[in-house]
């Protein structure tokens, strides 16, 4: 059975070029909570694939990408930022409700997880 689950993909890329390109593709695949860090819900074959595709784009001697498996974003630990502003929609519908609400970036929240 294919494992479909949340990853946490975080990037240090040393040539600009080669760092807008990373983030344009990760930009299309997941939601932006840092600079360099994007929350990706995937299943495992779906993930494979994309870390091959970024594979393709980067230098292995110079430049680090690596996806971290998490439970949900919400359960990350953080203060301040994306998770505490923006309320998050599981799938399911349930919703996690944030420490305030922003409603201009709420619907982007909740256009980039489809809902």
């Amino acid at each position: 059975m294919i494992k479909f689950g949340w990853y946490m993909v975080c990037y240090d890329i040393a040539n600009p070029s080669r760092l807008g390109k990373v983030h344009r593709l990760l930009r299309k695949k997941g939601i932006s909570v840092q600079k360099s860090i994007f929350f990706i819900q995937h299943n495992e074959k779906e993930m494979n694939h994309l870390l091959d595709k970024l594979a393709q784009v980067i230098k292995r001697k110079e430049d680090d990408i690596r996806a971290y498996p998490v439970e949900r974003p919400d359960k990350v630990w953080t203060t301040g930022g994306i998770l505490e502003t923006y309320p998050l929609v599981m799938p399911g519908g349930n919703k996690i409700q944030p420490s305030r609400k922003v409603k201009k970036e709420k619907s982007l929240w909740q256009r980039l997880l489809g809902k």
